[in-house]
């Protein structure tokens, strides 16, 4: 694994950024879609101090969410861009990033609506961030762990190790405070502005589901670099359950809906058709992609629809059809 280590001139560089450190130049893109009102409530009001602003991109969840939400707005520097309908994750992020690109805002922060960042997890990764390029280390992202609300799981980072794709970002691998990384779920995930502008945003024809994965190997073939924050910490829920089973090992595995399982094994398919990559990524995301097949296609319920979505991902894939699911 990959670490970062501060030699004495670095610590003390590092501690006189965390006297300049201007939270007020984030703007949070929070997508939302038919959220649970209390959890973005209380996600709203632990962001809202922590950040310059917050905008809410809304996938279509009509107009009772947008009725609730209207006390909070009225009285907090909060943006709603309400859409019509579920434009998908990617499209709702690259909404958000124009705006605070247009309102002048340096950092955006990337947040999905059952997040919960711990008080201090916005001044954690810009810390990180300065620190990182103060020493010449170009960085294109840094995102916390990630802490399940249900199982207090770590997890968030994962790195490319022997050819497997390991979630890395947990008590059993810390090391040192900042760990490079390969790839970070978006929620939570700090960039510069600037750095989109470069590289391009989320790509919007995925719609959901390996968003992140595409955007950050894009950035690391540019050469940019990628890090996870053991410092900042968010609460976050990946997929609908948590169950722990046995699959060649003990694991905590995320179940999610057969609808998910389409994009998941879609998306993994036209990554690697369009997305420039190394042999040993090719080969790492094939791999998981067949497992994830076998895995969600024997071992969990609903099989026979698991098994039909993956197989219409994997032609729809090949043919290279992209968008919504139709």
């Amino acid at each position: 694994m990959k670490t970062v280590h501060k030699s004495n001139a670095q610590v003390d560089k590092f501690e006189l950024l965390n006297t300049h450190l201007d939270c007020q130049s984030v703007f949070a893109v929070v997508v939302s879609y038919h959220p649970d009102f209390n959890v973005i409530r209380n996600l709203l009001y632990v962001l809202l101090p922590c950040v310059g602003k917050v905008c809410i991109v809304d996938n279509g969840s009509g107009q009772s969410f947008v009725s609730q939400l209207s006390e909070i707005i009225n009285s907090h520097n909060i943006e709603l861009i309400s859409l019509p309908c579920n434009y998908g994750i990617a499209s709702a992020q690259n909404i958000g990033i124009k705006s605070g690109a247009e309102q002048g805002y340096k950092y955006v922060l990337l947040l999905d609506q059952d997040s919960l960042p711990e008080t201090n997890m916005v001044r954690s990764l810009l810390r990180a961030h300065l620190s990182l390029i103060s020493n010449g280390i170009h960085t294109a992202a840094v995102g916390p762990v990630l802490v399940d609300r249900r199982t207090g799981v770590l997890g968030g980072g994962v790195l490319l190790q022997a050819g497997r794709l390991n979630r890395v970002m947990n008590n059993e691998t810390k090391t040192a405070d900042l760990v490079e990384l390969d790839f970070i779920i978006s929620s939570g995930t700090l960039i510069p502005l600037h750095i989109l502008t470069e590289l391009g945003g989320m790509n919007e024809s995925f719609f959901i589901d390996h968003v992140d994965t595409e955007w950050c190997l894009r950035a690391r073939m540019r050469g940019w670099k990628i890090f996870g924050v053991h410092s900042a910490k968010l609460g976050h829920t990946l997929g609908d359950n948590i169950i722990r089973i046995w699959f060649f090992r003990w694991r905590e595995v995320a179940i999610h809906s057969p609808l998910r399982n389409y994009y998941m094994t879609r998306n993994a398919v036209l990554m690697l058709r369009f997305t420039h990559m190394t042999l040993s990524w090719r080969i790492a995301i094939l791999t998981r992609a067949f497992a994830s097949i076998f895995f969600f296609g024997t071992v969990l319920p609903l099989r026979r629809q698991r098994i039909m979505m993956m197989a219409k991902g994997f032609w729809h894939g090949i043919i290279g059809r992209t968008g919504a699911f139709s």
